[in-house]
């Protein structure tokens, strides 16, 4: 007797449903659903003040929803703070801003907050070292775990901020407009990482205003119009032409 067989959906690595967040009379985030999966690169677009970096905000605990549940694996969480977001659901934030310490070596800004110590008050400050020269050799970076960061550029503090993600393991990146301050070069050193991650087994989720870069290495897009997710669509076959009637249409949709 033949039986029937059956598919099984993948089951996201992390979830949203109905996720709102309002700043005063300002509803930043609207009855946000999203489904992000494994080893996926999902591009995050719309114009300014759409909602973007809110939504990151949210998933790290930076900021908390006013309503909406969070799953991740399937299981009902509570982000309460980046720390626990980090630990927890091992998800790690790399800011516009980048969030440094100028003044500070390449291997301490990698440990801020997570430092190594030996019998719980001595710094493991060789150990750290090795570790940091390790995650920065994995990415190619021409940058060693002594350079100050200060005397980095643009593109090289991007990597350093990266290889923090790969230092603790996390399983999703997400990453805040990673190559807008950047030259032409770096964003491609930049864009090449991101692929090395996602090769590597990782989730990442971009939010990035150059859609060139979106299309380049993006598996799906979310597009976010007035704190509202209007449409995720794959990225093959997609064009610039066709994102932007998405972000700038007046309900966000297109036929």
């Amino acid at each position: 007797m033949a039986t029937e067989a059956h598919t099984h959906e993948p089951v996201p690595v992390l979830s949203v449903r109905d996720l709102t967040k309002t700043f005063g009379q300002v509803v930043a985030i609207d009855g946000v659903s999203l489904d992000v999966y494994d080893n996926e690169i999902l591009g995050i677009v719309g114009d300014n003040g759409a909602g973007k970096s809110t939504f990151l905000s949210l998933l790290t605990g930076y900021n908390q929803p006013d309503s909406g549940v969070f799953m991740h694996r399937g299981r009902h969480v509570r982000v309460s703070s980046p720390a626990e977001s980090r630990r927890r659901l091992r998800i790690e934030m790399i800011y516009q801003d980048l969030a440094m310490a100028p003044d500070l070596k390449v291997w301490q800004n990698l440990f801020i907050g997570e430092e190594q110590t030996r019998w719980g008050c001595l710094l493991r400050t060789n150990a750290m070292r090795c570790r940091a020269r390790e995650a920065l050799e994995r990415m190619g970076a021409k940058i060693g775990p002594d350079d100050v960061v200060e005397h980095l550029s643009g593109g090289e503090r991007q990597l350093v901020a990266i290889a923090r993600a790969l230092l603790f393991d996390r399983d999703i990146i997400l990453m805040d407009e990673p190559t807008a301050a950047i030259s032409a070069a770096k964003a491609h050193d930049v864009l090449r990482t991101i692929r090395a991650l996602h090769a590597g087994g990782k989730t990442v989720l971009l939010v990035s205003h150059r859609l060139e870069d979106i299309l380049e290495v993006c598996t799906r897009v979310a597009v976010f119009v007035n704190g509202r997710i209007t449409d995720v669509v794959g990225t093959e076959g997609l064009t610039v032409d066709r994102l932007l009637t998405m972000m700038f249409h007046t309900d966000g949709k297109i036929s």
